[in-house]
């Protein structure tokens, strides 16, 4: 499961980043890694972003970004 596989308001557990090193490090310094909970708040039409919240802050990643972003569901 992908973080755009998320309904909004359903929270995640980020399991893996893939991608690239360069993509990776990015990731790491927006506040994601193994381990975190995310909740997706929403997802804009016709492939357009998904808004996350993650730690104490509020995130867009473009879907083609979010599904490199594998996670499970909590709870």
């Amino acid at each position: 499961m992908t973080l755009i596989d998320l309904d909004p308001s359903q929270v995640g557990i980020i399991e893996i980043l893939n991608g690239d090193s360069k993509f990776k490090t990015r990731l790491m310094e927006m506040g994601f890694s193994i381990g975190i909970k995310v909740r997706l708040i929403n997802k804009m039409p016709f492939s357009g972003p998904i808004t996350i919240r993650i730690r104490n802050g509020m995130l867009s990643l473009r879907k083609m970004d979010a599904s490199k972003i594998k996670i499970k569901l909590d709870g």
